[in-house]
């Protein structure tokens, strides 16, 4: 049975709550983020898909998340992360086409992960950085794309078994 991304984003995200020393490290990034004071941990996601919620305070979540993924541990905040990002990662993940035979829409899924995690770990990110998620959409989709160019133009250099064999005649 396939699990879709939302599900398992939120599968993710429940697991990783239920950690055990999830509290500890989440009172250890309050006390290095000022962002995260006076939020739970449970509550992350919801105010950053709330609309309700400036956007100003979003990046400074965002940013302040991805800064104790970089210092980890990755088990408790790659799921929050995604978390976070879940929404507007399924709607990346849905506006990218599959490849068939070799490239598959979990593929796709399972790329836009890696890559949003990667993104996270990776891109600079200033103080009072704006547009965050925003930013970080952007390096997924673009490595994303990227990456299904490779893998379309290395498709369509491979030949078949069967065109082989006749050309080997």
């Amino acid at each position: 049975m396939i699990v879709s991304l939302s599900r398992l984003v939120r599968l993710g995200f429940k697991d990783a709550l239920d950690l055990p020393d999830a509290g500890q490290h989440f009172r250890q990034a309050q006390r290095s983020e000022p962002a995260l004071r006076d939020i739970c941990l449970e509550d992350l996601p919801s105010l950053m898909h709330c609309r309700q919620v400036p956007a100003r305070r979003q990046d400074d979540l965002l940013a302040a998340t991805m800064r104790a993924y970089r210092c980890g541990p990755v088990v408790l905040w790659g799921p929050v992360l995604l978390g976070m990002l879940g929404p507007a990662l399924v709607r990346a993940a849905a506006g990218l086409r599959a490849q068939p035979p070799t490239v598959a829409e979990e593929d796709i899924d399972q790329q836009v992960v890696m890559e949003a995690l990667r993104a996270a770990a990776e891109m600079p990110l200033p103080e009072g950085c704006r547009f965050v998620q925003r930013r970080l959409l952007f390096l997924v989709l673009k490595r994303v794309t990227r990456w299904l160019q490779r893998e379309g133009r290395r498709q369509a250099a491979q030949a078949s078994f069967e065109h082989a064999r006749e050309s080997m005649r």
